[in-house]
């Protein structure tokens, strides 16, 4: 080969070498990140798909809601109808009972009417018997006087006599002793926050010697009169025991027991005067106790059961024709 033409072979051949190098770099390097361009198809689409589905779940939403709405009004149509239905049927009952009311007093009416003033008249004397409810009582037979009143026929004058005079009787009945026992109870519970606490029980000083620690187990040293001391702890349970006294009084109001009653006020004195200082409000409220404990609870009811009697005899002698 001539040398003029080596020489430039030479030189290409370098040139071509890092050529190639530099194309082998450059395949072979990490590629750097690129922010995908907001504007691209890509991109795009994505968002177009995203806005797809919210659409897809919107509609679906709407469409729960669509039938939540019509089940409601279903329910709504149904509720209204037996609403009507309800209506109806009250405005049906209410035209035969005004129909019974002021129709002719025939056998059936007279009967129903009787059956009704029988049922008062128990449950007035069970009511008595049981908690001597005098107000039940008289709400009672004045339900029963003014069923009878409506019957006119002579057969039943002496019925509504005995029943007014019945009525007289209960409502010449004193106030029930019940209430104002009830308010006694609740005056003295309202008034233990105002009373002034008793002074408590010293700490007793450690004893300097043998002898002292002797004679303090054996010698109980307390101060002269009707109060005693109380240590914090002895006072807590004193309280407690005075509360409970309270609710057992208030127990035997409700039972009318009357014995209870004036164990439970003398037990709370007692305790009262124990636990609180001397003074003209702790006097009074334990005056009031004392006045409880003397409180008869029984009730003197009239002896009733007449009309009752007489309305079942006469119905017996009706029915024996």
């Amino acid at each position: 080969m001539d040398r003029p033409l080596l020489r430039p072979l030479l030189i290409a051949l370098p040139l071509l070498a890092a050529g190639g190098a530099g194309a082998w770099w450059w395949s072979t390097r990490p590629e750097a990140t690129v922010a995908p361009d907001p504007l691209s198809n890509a991109v795009l689409d994505q968002r177009l798909l995203a806005v797809e589905q919210a659409i897809a779940s919107i509609e679906r939403g709407q469409s729960r809601t669509a039938q939540r709405l019509a089940d409601l009004e279903a329910r709504s149509t149904v509720q209204r109808e037996e609403l009507l239905g309800w209506g109806q049927r009250t405005a049906l009952l209410e035209e035969s009972v005004q129909q019974v009311a002021a129709g002719p007093q025939g056998d059936s009416g007279i009967g129903l009417r009787l059956d009704e003033v029988d049922l008062l008249l128990s449950f007035a004397e069970t009511r008595l018997a049981l908690s001597g409810d005098i107000d039940g009582a008289r709400r009672a037979y004045a339900f029963a006087d003014g069923l009878l009143s409506a019957l006119t026929a002579p057969q039943y004058v002496n019925l509504r006599q005995s029943l007014a005079q019945e009525q007289a009787a209960l409502a010449a009945l004193p106030p029930d002793p019940r209430l104002a026992a009830r308010g006694a109870i609740d005056a003295v519970e309202a008034a233990l926050s105002s009373l002034e606490d008793a002074p408590a029980e010293a700490t007793p000083e450690a004893p300097a010697s043998a002898l002292d620690k002797v004679l303090d187990a054996l010698v109980d040293v307390r101060p002269r009169g009707e109060q005693d001391l109380l240590a914090p702890a002895d006072r807590q349970r004193g309280l407690a025991a005075l509360r409970l006294e309270l609710g057992l009084a208030r127990l035997a109001i409700e039972r009318r027991d009357t014995e209870g009653l004036a164990a439970s006020a003398a037990r709370a004195a007692v305790w009262m005067r124990r636990l609180y200082a001397a003074s003209a409000a702790l006097d009074a409220e334990t005056a009031r106790l004392e006045a409880l404990a003397g409180t008869d609870l029984a009730l003197e009811v009239p002896v009733l059961g007449s009309t009752l009697a007489q309305l079942r005899a006469q119905r017996r002698s009706e029915g024996a024709r």
